[in-house]
């Protein structure tokens, strides 16, 4: 095997037992794990740290820190984790480099030699036959992160407005190709807030890839040190709650683009359900927490732990429950 290394998010880490660490409030429920390269990433995302351009840290993705592990160490201490802590699912997160395809899968071939967690891959477009291939040696899930939800927006942040070869119609069409694949709704794709697109484009979005049984995981901007979107601020909170709410209306709650009122300006400014359900959708939780593959909590990946949280990594409080009803309880009916 010629992979030897594997970079670990600093909260897996530690639910590994490979660092003995600060107390965390919120471990990682799913193990997230990313290919290890000594260098930078082939494309040149605006936010990203490992992007070709990027002046950050290496060790970063988002706002986490992603330390490098001998492979064998981190194949041991998954082997041997007790079974009442153990993951609920595994995620790969490829870098875009020469090789990445060849060390993704001898990776996922070495960890299902020793566990029967689901594996979900975070990749750049892949062809059929490696998708195929993916599947046939155990991957349960896929995702194409398309982080614009327009054209214009993908082609200014990660396209050629960055000097990247990635291009919106081979990240959409991928996405497309790979439900052909992977089945049973095993598709996602991500989407940030906060990088130029309406809340309308994003719903628009959202519920068109609905109609291909792509799941849609929402995230709110981060800057990060280094990056040339650094000096961007993160978005309004109360908006992201909105899209978290109309996410929700979409995804899991039978509802159209119908029952959401945008203005001219595209923001949402009315929900057609009263407070009462408002209030049921909070109670549940599923609307506010980290969304995307089962399982999948991301502590802290776009939100400091000190606030404000954009996605919450666990079930709300019960402050926290109304600090977000009153926030909203006037873009609903009585």
């Amino acid at each position: 095997m010629d992979v030897d290394k594997i970079r670990i998010s600093i909260g897996s880490a530690i639910a590994l037992g490979l660092i003995n660490y600060r107390k965390c409030d919120v471990l990682p429920t799913t193990c997230y794990l990313m290919t290890y390269f000594s260098g930078k990433c082939l494309s040149n995302c605006s936010f990203c740290p490992q992007a070709r351009n990027s002046q950050g840290s290496l060790d970063k993705l988002s706002r986490v820190s992603w330390p490098a592990f001998e492979f064998n160490d981190f194949i041991t201490k998954l082997k041997y984790m007790h079974p009442l802590k153990k993951f609920k699912r595994i995620c790969i997160q490829t870098l875009n480099y020469q090789n990445n395809f060849k060390d993704l899968t001898e990776i996922i071939i070495e960890i299902k030699k020793e566990t029967d967690i689901p594996i979900s891959v975070a990749i750049p477009p892949m062809n059929k036959e490696e998708l195929r291939e993916l599947r046939l040696i155990g991957v349960q899930r896929v995702g194409i992160a398309l982080d614009g939800a327009s054209k214009d927006t993908f082609e200014k942040i990660k396209g050629k407005g960055v000097n990247s070869s990635y291009k919106w119609n081979t990240h959409y069409n991928a996405l497309i190709e790979a439900t052909t694949i992977f089945s049973n709704n095993s598709v996602s794709t991500h989407l940030i807030y906060g990088l130029g697109d309406t809340q309308q484009q994003i719903m628009n979005l959202i519920n068109e890839l609905k109609n291909y049984n792509i799941l849609t995981a929402l995230f709110a901007f981060m800057p990060i040190k280094g990056t040339k979107l650094e000096d961007l601020n993160q978005p309004n909170l109360l908006d992201f709650r909105k899209l978290q709410l109309a996410r929700e209306l979409i995804i899991n709650r039978g509802k159209a683009l119908k029952d959401i009122t945008f203005n001219n300006k595209g923001d949402i400014i009315n929900f057609n359900i009263n407070k009462k359900e408002l209030m049921d959708i909070i109670d549940e939780n599923n609307a506010f927490i980290t969304t995307g593959c089962p399982n999948c909590n991301r502590p802290y990946y776009t939100s400091r732990p000190s606030g404000p949280i954009y996605n919450f990594p666990r079930k709300l409080k019960e402050f926290e429950k109304q600090d977000i009803y009153q926030q909203m309880k006037n873009l609903v009916k009585f």
